[in-house]
């Protein structure tokens, strides 16, 4: 019984290293992509405002869903929601043209 159970053991253990090993990670130096410092006209920006607008909308609606089944908190449910309205507030600003050459953080060493 005490093999049956620890070969059982080992077979499952493989099988967990299997799927382990065939996960695909993204490239750490991967560059973003550069997106040209354009200008979008009027109905390019109507599209994307609306586009933008129904995903944030999206998102409010799943964290809704998450604080009705427990999962979050009001006030988590509250954060999230803010940090989803900022978010559109900033693509509005930004023209609705993805402005992902921010500043980089910079890390202070300790020494």
């Amino acid at each position: 019984m005490k093999i049956r159970k620890g070969l059982l053991l080992l077979v499952f253990s493989m099988i967990m290293l299997g799927f382990g090993a065939t996960i695909v990670e993204a490239e750490k130096d991967h560059p973003k992509p550069k997106f040209e410092d354009v200008e979008l006209n009027e109905q390019q920006t109507k599209e994307l405002k609306t586009m933008y607008e129904d995903l944030v909308n999206q998102r409010k609606g799943i964290v809704a869903k998450y604080e009705e089944f427990g999962v979050l908190s009001e006030e988590d449910a509250t954060k999230m929601e803010e940090h989803l309205d900022m978010y559109m507030k900033k693509m509005q600003e930004d023209g609705f043209v993805p402005n992902w050459q921010g500043p980089k953080k910079t890390h202070k060493k300790n020494n």
